[in-house]
């Protein structure tokens, strides 16, 4: 899949269905790229069996056709989340944190809706105060707000998507980007 989208791939696909079995240094000029390019994304799709190769006749040149005229990408969105979920939740759990005491950062938080909706950073830069704002999703504002404080036991990342209510393993995979980068700037700890 990662083939296809990468340059060239299709428009490689497109230049031998019209021309037919053709090399490598044919395909590169009439591409305009590079011998060395063509060669390396005719491997990548020969690899997919969307092309096959043959060597012609009555010479050493290695030349490729696709295999067929009609390429079908069938997306599996059920088995990618599926899949996602048993290897998320199984590092979620590894992962313990709680909030990092920190006077630089500010939570504004909305206590009807157990949300914090917006970090604020707070640095002194020559006698003059700015402030960075962050916003965030409903998730990460869900997350924030059941972690941990400073005085308490840490929980696992997994524990505290399980209080703020998050079950999408799609969500609980981009937490776990989004606890990294809240650990660098100071707001959660993660506990080793």
């Amino acid at each position: 899949m990662t083939a296809l989208a990468r340059e060239y791939s299709v428009d490689l696909l497109r230049e031998l269905h019209g021309a037919g079995w053709s090399t490598a240094s044919e395909v590169a000029r009439n591409l305009g790229i590079h011998v060395a390019t063509a060669m390396r994304k005719l491997s990548e799709l020969e690899a997919l069996q969307l092309l096959e190769k043959r060597v012609r006749t009555g010479s050493d040149l290695v030349e490729y056709r696709p295999v067929s005229a009609r390429v079908e990408i069938v997306l599996d969105f059920d088995g990618e989340a599926k899949a996602a979920a048993r290897d998320v939740r199984n590092v979620a759990k590894g992962i313990l944190v709680r909030e990092r005491p920190n006077q630089k950062v500010v939570l504004e938080a909305d206590e009807r809706s157990e949300v914090v909706r917006r970090i604020v950073f707070v640095k002194t830069v020559r006698l003059r105060t700015v402030a960075e704002v962050m916003e965030l999703t409903e998730t990460e504002g869900r997350f924030l707000w059941h972690l941990p404080f400073a005085s308490q036991e840490a929980a696992s990342v997994a524990e505290v998507c399980r209080r703020a209510k998050i079950e999408n393993p799609i969500h609980v995979s981009k937490l776990l980007d989004f606890v990294k980068e809240m650990e660098s700037r100071g707001v959660v700890e993660v506990v080793r």
